[in-house]
C-alpha cells in the first residue's frame, strides 16, 4: 500500500468515526433522561412571598414552564399558555410558571401581559429545580408535562407552539 493511499484511508476512517460520533452525540443530547420518571418535589415562592409546593397540584396535569423576563421566546409563549390554561381549565390542567428571575422584573412583565396561571420564582433555587427536571444545560424556555399521577410525560427545550402542546394535553385529558 502506498503512502498516499494509506493517508487517504486513514483520513477517511477518521472522518467516518468522527461522523458516527457526531450522530451519536446528537441522538444522546436529544434523548429524554429516563432516570427521572416521577416528578421531583420542590418548593419556591410566588410573587406574594408565599412558599408554594408542587404537590399542591397533585392529581392535575401540570404544564411546568421555566422562563425568564429577559428571554424573548419565553415571553412569546406565555399568551399561548394562558389561552390553553383557559381552554383546559375544566379538565384539571394547570399551567405553572417558574421564573428564573427576581420578583420586580416579573411583576413588571405581568403588569403588561395577561398571565392566566401562577408563577413561582427564584434564581439559583429555580435553576436547581430546572436541573432536577432534566434541564442540565439551563435552556430557556424549558417545559415539562406532568401527568395526573405525577409522572413526567414529556420535556421540551425551546419555545412551544400550539401544535406541539395541544395534542399532548388532549391525549392526557382523554385518559
Amino acid at each position: 500500500m502506498t503512502g498516499g493511499l494509506r493517508t487517504a484511508l486513514t483520513v477517511l476512517l477518521a472522518a467516518v468515526i468522527g461522523a458516527g460520533g457526531g450522530v451519536a452525540a446528537v441522538i444522546w443530547l436529544q434523548q429524554t433522561p429516563e432516570e427521572t420518571v416521577q416528578r421531583p418535589d420542590f418548593t419556591l415562592p410566588d410573587l406574594a412571598g408565599e412558599r408554594r409546593r408542587i404537590t399542591e397540584w397533585d392529581g392535575d396535569i401540570v404544564v411546568l414552564n421555566f422562563w425568564a423576563t429577559w428571554c424573548a421566546p419565553c415571553r412569546e409563549e406565555i399568551p399561548l399558555f394562558t389561552e390553553l390554561q383557559t381552554a383546559f381549565d375544566d379538565q384539571d390542567v394547570q399551567f405553572l410558571g417558574v421564573a428564573i428571575d427576581d420578583p420586580e422584573p416579573i411583576r413588571g412583565f405581568i403588569d403588561q401581559v395577561d398571565m392566566g396561571y401562577p408563577t413561582l420564582y427564584g434564581m439559583e433555587a429555580a435553576l436547581d429545580v430546572a436541573a432536577a427536571y432534566g434541564n442540565d444545560r439551563g435552556t430557556l424556555p424549558y417545559t415539562v408535562i406532568i401527568d395526573r399521577d405525577g409522572r413526567i410525560h414529556e420535556r421540551f427545550s425551546g419555545q412551544l407552539h400550539e401544535p406541539d402542546l395541544r395534542p399532548i394535553l388532549e391525549d392526557l385529558t382523554d385518559e
